[in-house]
């Protein structure tokens, strides 16, 4: 018999400054830049320098997360060899210990590597900055081109979130499609049990019933569910939080089209759609380890729930996500259908931010900050990113000389370890989202392209930042709302707490301060909108 969940989440709260979106990562996508710092601009060398014909070898340390890490690989050697490097990968921990590792690389001199990656670390930036620990490379950048190139090609916005007054001390590593995500249902089921594609959020709740209690395995067993999601994160209930009311239920401050702030968590919007994600969980609809910091990905391969909010690229044949589910389930299908229509009549997906989620920079150990910079402004090449992270044609990947492609080897399997390849090395360190991204069949790419279409409406609310660490007041009483939001919110969506007490919770907010943090918005952020629509008006 399914288990029915009664735990009410509590611990493991985890605080948040000003609360987030997505980008294809994990943490706040929002940026920010410093305006003083202690360290001048270099001097570029007298001609441009010349990447692939250098006499000096040099050492470059690197900092990476996700991607292939295992030293002494295919790909490494072939970076060594190109560009005349000795390259020493330095491994992160993983994402709960990233941030501490970083701290310690960059606050001691004989650890620091001569390349750091980042991200979510918006006052440890700034403390780099202004102690003269990171390198300018706004004079590279106009030097060398391939990368601000590309980024500009994406959205101008992109530098602009980058750089700051007196220069720039961070380069993108990754910034997400303009909407990275899109509803996927269980074909298979629905065809088992005579349901239509749902077009409206009552439609959806109605097959998720239908998926939770009426077999739609047929295996005679009560062991499915009809939704399910990454857990701990409210992105896995985003077709509630669109579709109920006026879509202002974001779990953020927002920007209404009127230039006021809100946040989000205290509007009647969010009251309902926690109303309705609640029944269904008590319901048993919805699976009981979303309320869990669980991975929605790993559930995948069990096939136990039939609809979720997920990545656009599990599209693509060479998912290894996908590739897992149907090893196990063979005859089952996910497809992605059009988000479902609430009540405002406006359906809309989840955006992401123009702001890269992570970065890299330069530090002052490197012994050729330019060099190394023009390293990886030529790794940024088309060709030169296709090797890097696609691997040898014809071996890793075959050319079918119509604009399509055939992944043989994605990164994600065996034979990528087992003979040291080294695909996706440095995978954080720039990615090109465009054409280069082989990886991404016709469909992929088309589907990218409508989500990005039916989410610029929710975008427009969406709140960047630039420099978070100037908003003082969010940075001092933020967490404290954060926490409390997310104990009652996650309360009621686990049953352990009651919509009932919905005024004394958003009473509880206010008093926390709410609209202190709203105050500076309206200050900080609203001189920020005008800026960037003067530099989007100069650039695009």
């Amino acid at each position: 018999m399914k288990r029915r969940a009664i735990a009410l989440l509590m611990a493991g709260v985890m605080a948040a400054g000003m609360l987030t979106g997505c980008g294809g990562g994990s943490g706040d996508a929002s940026s920010g830049g410093s305006d003083s710092a202690s360290a001048e601009k270099p001097v570029l060398a007298d001609e441009p320098i010349d990447v692939l014909n250098q006499e000096e070898t040099m050492k470059m340390s690197v900092v990476c997360l996700q991607g292939y890490t295992t030293p002494d690989s295919e790909i490494e050697h072939w970076l060594e060899e190109r560009y005349n490097l000795d390259i020493e990968i330095i491994a992160l921990p993983g994402w709960s210990d990233a941030t501490s590792k970083i701290s310690l690389l960059m606050g001691d001199e004989t650890q620091r590597p001569d390349i750091i990656w980042w991200w979510n670390m918006e006052a440890d930036f700034t403390k780099w900055v202004d102690a003269g620990l990171l390198v300018d490379v706004s004079p590279y950048m106009e030097r060398y081109t391939n990368m601000v190139d590309y980024y500009n090609s994406i959205d101008p916005g992109v530098m602009f979130y980058a750089s700051s007054d007196n220069g720039t001390y961070r380069i993108p590593g990754d910034v997400a499609e303009p909407a990275c995500e899109t509803l996927w249902i269980r074909k298979d089921w629905l065809d088992n049990l005579n349901l239509e594609v749902p077009k409206t959020l009552d439609e959806l709740e109605a097959c998720l019933y239908a998926f939770t209690n009426d077999d739609p395995d047929g295996n005679g067993v009560d062991d499915t569910y009809g939704w399910n999601g990454d857990g701990y994160d409210y992105r896995s209930f985003w077709p509630w939080i669109q579709g109920c009311g006026e879509g202002n239920g974001r779990m953020d401050f927002i920007r209404l089209e009127d230039g006021s702030y809100v946040y989000g968590p205290t509007t009647e919007d969010c009251k309902e759609w926690l109303g309705r994600v609640a029944k269904l969980y008590a319901d048993g609809v919805i699976d009981p380890s979303i309320i869990t910091d669980t991975d929605r990905d790993e559930e995948m391969a069990n096939g136990g729930f039939g609809a979720t909010y997920s990545w656009v690229n599990w599209n693509n044949p060479s998912s290894g996500i996908m590739q897992s589910f149907y090893s196990t389930n063979p005859g089952a299908e996910w497809i992605p259908i059009d988000m479902v229509s609430g009540d405002n009549g406006n359906p809309q997906d989840e955006p992401a931010t123009i702001a890269a989620w992570c970065y890299f920079g330069i530090t002052n150990v490197c012994s050729d900050p330019e060099r190394a910079y023009a390293i990886w402004d030529d790794m940024a090449t088309p060709e030169n990113y296709i090797h890097r992270r696609f691997g040898v044609e014809g071996r890793d990947y075959i050319d079918n000389g119509d604009g399509t492609y055939e992944i043989i080897n994605a990164g994600d399997g065996p034979e990528n370890t087992e003979q040291n390849l080294g695909i996706k090395l440095f995978q954080d360190l720039f990615a090109r989202k465009d054409e280069c991204n082989i990886e991404n069949v016709a469909e992929t790419t088309e589907l990218f392209e409508k989500v990005k279409e039916s989410s610029r409406d929710a975008y427009a609310k969406s709140i960047e930042k630039k420099n978070p660490d100037a908003y003082v007041v969010n940075n001092d009483i933020g967490t404290d709302i954060g926490d409390a939001m997310k104990e009652y919110t996650w309360g009621v969506i686990g049953g352990g707490k009651s919509l009932d007490d919905w005024d004394a919770y958003v009473e509880n907010l206010e008093n926390l301060g709410i609209q202190r943090i709203v105050d500076e918005l309206v200050e900080i952020h609203g001189a920020q909108v005008e800026e960037y629509e003067a530099y989007m008006a100069e650039h695009q």
